[in-house]
């Protein structure tokens, strides 16, 4: 009978564990073809992160006129103040979590529950990953990712739209490009 005991009271920690877990993954892979609207490090300006199939945007052109794209090792930034685009290969980057399972390369550290959120810190090598998770909404509110304690991103939720770049339409024949893939 102790036995028996000690697998429920086992089982009960590890259920919400693999729930939140595997519900912050479902919520990730449910943003192909979306855009999320995310407010930065308390920035006045929005920044758009979106998803379509294994192409990232990272859209900060309302704070620093740059728009990023990374699609497996290469990494395209679109400098419009410049007009060039600088080219570079990285074999992985802080917004890879945003792969289709690129979150499972992360370990889960802690995960702490009050009420409806739950806050589950996440470990990769010298990455800390923080997702704040909302369980009745199923969906993400915030997102910190820290690598060696420097904040590579502080970032709350503000929406969810669908896939959302218009910038896809520009002509950048006229620009420089700079390669500096290895």
């Amino acid at each position: 009978m102790k036995k028996y005991n000690i697998l429920i009271f086992l089982f009960s920690i590890l259920h919400p564990q693999n729930t939140i877990s595997d519900d912050i993954i479902s919520f990730i892979d449910s943003l192909n073809n979306k855009t999320m609207i995310l407010s930065v490090d308390s920035s006045e300006y929005d920044t758009k992160l979106s998803i379509s199939d294994d192409k990232i945007y990272f859209d900060t052109f309302s704070t620093n006129n740059d728009i990023v794209t990374i699609e497996g090792s290469e990494i395209k930034t679109y400098d419009f103040d410049s007009q060039v685009i600088i080219i570079e290969s990285a074999d992985e980057t802080f917004l890879d979590i945003f792969y289709k399972q690129g979150l499972l390369k992360y370990k889960i550290t802690n995960i702490d529950i009050k009420d409806s959120l739950s806050l589950v810190t996440y470990n990769l090598d010298s990455r800390a990953l923080v997702i704040e998770f909302h369980n009745t909404l199923k969906q993400i509110v915030s997102i910190e990712i820290q690598d060696e304690d420097i904040s590579l991103l502080n970032a709350k939720v503000i929406d969810i739209i669908s896939f959302d770049m218009p910038f896809l339409a520009n002509d950048f024949a006229s620009w420089q490009t700079l390669d500096w893939r290895d």
